[in-house]
């Protein structure tokens, strides 16, 4: 063996992850592949809140800017798995499943004869009238049902997109780059999210369309579902008589929508990254004190080793 064959099975060798099978990728993929790809593409994939080396603020940065859905757009790290396209489709798909599952609740109200302005309870604060905060059933239905449903397909939409089993440092890798549809397999997940957040626009728009005729007529039966008088036909052909004030929830949804995602979202997230709903040792709920805890054990026994950030790196 020649010395630069030498060195360059030493420096493959050196790159080797403990912790993946490299035995069966082709050495030009392994040369075009970095170790830190393999490190930091699935633990991207997998929303991770702690990244090796990264301090408690480097780590909170990160994770807003690659989690978040609208700053994540343009602020994701370059090795995330999840690009620009992508986000943008799991975006409008979020907002059109935010739109349908919220009519729903609303249309279900409806349907049944509920009140949902029926006060479930309510906080006074220094027995002043001003200070009455009314939490109705509508609301409640919205944030435990509706916002529970919502949480589940976007990170559900997300995990298919990422598709980290397929990318660099995931399970099947060498099996989808020994393959010769290798990039069919890694970008499968992107392409059945698109469908299905075809589906969900398509679903979204004909709800928004029946809750639109209901308020118009002020009806207090789902069109077609219920009113069997009416046809999908009627339906239709009742889209050319609205008003833009007919469409007017949709404006309150669209604020409700902004304020979630750029208030309450940071918020809530920065819950989770603390892990103080996990005592700090919870999987899932643990947050960075968890992952950090982990990523020690690993290394327990690695010594002399400068921890260099994940951000350096890149």
């Amino acid at each position: 063996m020649s010395p630069k064959d030498k060195n360059s099975a030493s420096t493959s060798s050196g790159n080797r992850s403990p912790h993946h099978n490299l035995k069966n990728i082709p050495a030009e993929w392994s040369e075009r592949v970095t170790p830190l790809e393999r490190t930091l593409v699935p633990k991207f994939a997998a929303r991770a809140y702690h990244l090796p080396g990264n301090s408690l603020c480097a780590d909170w940065l990160q994770y807003m800017l690659n989690n978040h859905p609208v700053i994540g757009i343009c602020c994701h790290h370059r090795l995330h798995p999840l690009k620009t396209r992508q986000r943008c489709i799991i975006f409008l798909g979020s907002f059109a499943f935010g739109v349908a599952i919220t009519n729903i609740c609303y249309l279900w109200f409806i349907s049944t004869g509920r009140d949902a302005e029926q006060e479930v309870f309510s906080i006074d604060l220094n027995a002043q009238e001003s200070a009455h905060y009314s939490v109705t059933a509508g609301l409640v239905m919205l944030v435990t049902v509706g916002s529970g449903i919502h949480t589940i397909f976007d990170r559900f939409v997300w995990s298919v997109s990422a598709c980290r089993c397929c990318r660099a440092g995931g399970t099947f890798e060498s099996n989808s780059i020994n393959s010769p549809n290798r990039s069919r397999w890694q970008d499968f997940g992107t392409y059945l999210v698109v469908l299905l957040v075809a589906l969900v626009i398509a679903a979204a728009s004909f709800i928004v369309i029946l809750r639109a005729k209901m308020d118009g007529e002020g009806q207090t039966e789902i069109p077609y579902i219920q009113d069997n008088n009416t046809t999908l036909t009627d339906i239709v052909d009742s889209v050319k008589d609205f008003e833009l004030e007919d469409f007017k929830f949709m404006k309150a949804y669209c604020i409700e929508f902004a304020v979630s995602l750029f208030v309450y979202y940071p918020f809530f997230e920065s819950v989770l990254f603390s892990g103080v709903l996990g005592c700090f040792r919870l999987p899932l709920l643990g947050g960075r004190p968890y992952e950090v805890r982990k990523e020690e054990k690993k290394n327990n026994g690695k010594s002399g080793t400068r921890r260099v950030s994940a951000l350096e790196m890149a």
